[in-house]
């Protein structure tokens, strides 16, 4: 697993290292968010053995906030999963897991970072776009439960 680097003093919350202690309430909130689409138990414990991957989460207090998986490989990055839980959504913890994806890939020197979303998510298209993220194609279907195209997104460095 690649390691979290330490943030500057600003940084309004505190991002960790997501360990197997952090499964249990990783894995509540990716199926209540993401149903039939939700990644299991083993996805994350991969994840986190991984040395190409950096997952990570957010608490707040004793509650999990967010957590994200990135993902690099040499010159390219994805980001593989990304998740807010409801109460703490349009808050900047999407954002602050963004910032910290986007430092880690700047500093591992990758060029083109990946992720793909759903069609219907405005709200997570609007936080990509933000960030610099532009339309690079379809997938047709991609998604089910419901079935949807996903767009997948781009950002250059």
């Amino acid at each position: 697993m690649l390691s979290v680097p330490e943030r500057d003093m600003k940084m309004k919350w505190l991002i960790e290292d997501m360990q197997e202690s952090d499964l249990p309430e990783v894995l509540n909130l990716e199926r209540s968010v993401f149903g039939g689409m939700a990644w299991s138990v083993r996805d994350f414990e991969s994840a986190i053995a991984s040395k190409y991957d950096a997952p990570m989460v957010i608490h707040d207090g004793n509650q999990l906030a967010a957590y994200c998986v990135l993902r690099l490989l040499g010159p390219e990055a994805e980001i593989l999963n990304i998740c807010v839980s409801s109460p703490y959504r349009r808050k900047g913890y999407g954002d602050a897991l963004m910032d910290q994806m986007l430092d880690i890939v700047a500093g591992q020197g990758a060029g083109k970072i990946w992720l793909e979303v759903r069609e219907c998510n405005e709200p997570a298209k609007a936080l990509y776009r933000k960030k610099g993220f532009t339309d690079a194609y379809v997938r047709k279907a991609y998604y089910s439960d419901p079935i949807e195209d996903a767009i997948i997104m781009l950002l250059e460095r």
